[in-house]
């Protein structure tokens, strides 16, 4: 199941099939010349363009229809049964390559006759009605929910991980949140860590992984702790500042030498491996199931 885009430009303009793959092929990864990739390590999304003919006869009678347009014979692909923020940051990426390359789109989901130039937001609303309904069609035992607002905001984070990352400098660690699944009722969580008591900015997840090292006269001793964030601010919160984005604390140098004794002596409630393990991004939903699909 997928949702798929269609590039045109107008007759009068000089853009053409080449300057497609070598616009895709600066942004995204090129795949036989036929294919480019898009995945950010970061937040896990993932989409697809490539080489196309739109096909079918009700396609092909449009097609001849659009008397302004020449098709360029590229698609878009992007998958339902995702977290909403798929299409969030996928349809960034078709606004600013429709603005940047003068292009015009069909969209055979939409009540649009001829190829236009939609909105990030108006995909949006377009692909996540579908998609959220589809996810709660298909909602399996492999399958967890979130509500939106909440991958939302861990999304957001994410996505800008890296921009804060570059923003501190080396002397910080900004980490990744992770999402897992509680072995006991399938309950989404965030997982976010702390190594070394190390300078690091401290996002809002719900429990941490603290890596305590060690060093002994002939070895170095490496033991991981699983805490929740409640304790972890009752630990060390007196240690931590505000930092400007969204429920982020932050332990600068100074407070970081501190706490060496008191990171080394913290210990484990339970042990993450017995609680809870990492989700597949494909399985984690914005839409309960549906009555049927519970049934």
């Amino acid at each position: 199941m997928s949702y798929d885009l269609y590039f045109f430009k107008r007759k009068e303009s000089q853009i053409n099939e080449n300057d497609i793959a070598n616009y895709l092929s600066l942004n995204l990864v090129e795949e036989d010349n036929n294919q480019w990739f898009f995945q950010n390590p970061d937040t896990e999304v993932y989409f697809i363009f490539e080489r196309t003919e739109i096909v079918g006869d009700d396609e092909d009678q449009m097609i001849e229809n659009f008397k302004e347009f020449d098709n360029l014979n590229f698609a878009f692909i992007l998958n339902f049964l995702r977290p909403s923020f798929f299409g969030i940051e996928a349809f960034q990426f078709i606004e600013k390559i429709v603005k940047d390359l003068d292009l015009y789109i069909f969209n055979p989901q939409s009540d649009k006759a001829d190829p236009y130039k939609p909105s990030q937001e108006e995909l949006y609303e377009n692909w996540n009605t579908t998609n959220l309904n589809a996810s709660s069609e298909h909602f399996s035992e492999q399958c967890s929910y979130l509500e939106i607002e909440k991958s939302n905001s861990i999304w957001n984070y994410n996505l800008h991980r890296s921009q804060i990352q570059n923003k501190l400098g080396n002397d910080y660690f900004v980490p990744k949140m992770f999402f897992f699944k509680t072995k006991e009722d399938n309950k989404i969580i965030t997982v976010s860590s702390w190594t070394e008591h190390i300078p690091n900015l401290i996002p809002p997840a719900d429990y941490y992984l603290l890596t305590k090292v060690q060093k002994k006269l002939f070895r170095t001793k490496q033991e991981n702790v699983f805490i929740s964030r409640e304790n972890l601010i009752s630990i060390f919160g007196d240690y931590f500042d505000e930092y400007n984005f969204v429920n982020c604390k932050i332990i600068n140098p100074e407070n970081a030498r501190k706490i060496k004794s008191i990171f080394n002596s913290t210990t484990s409630e339970i042990k993450l491996e017995n609680f809870a393990e990492r989700i597949q991004i494909e399985n984690l939903f914005n839409a309960k199931p549906s009555v049927t699909t519970e049934l």
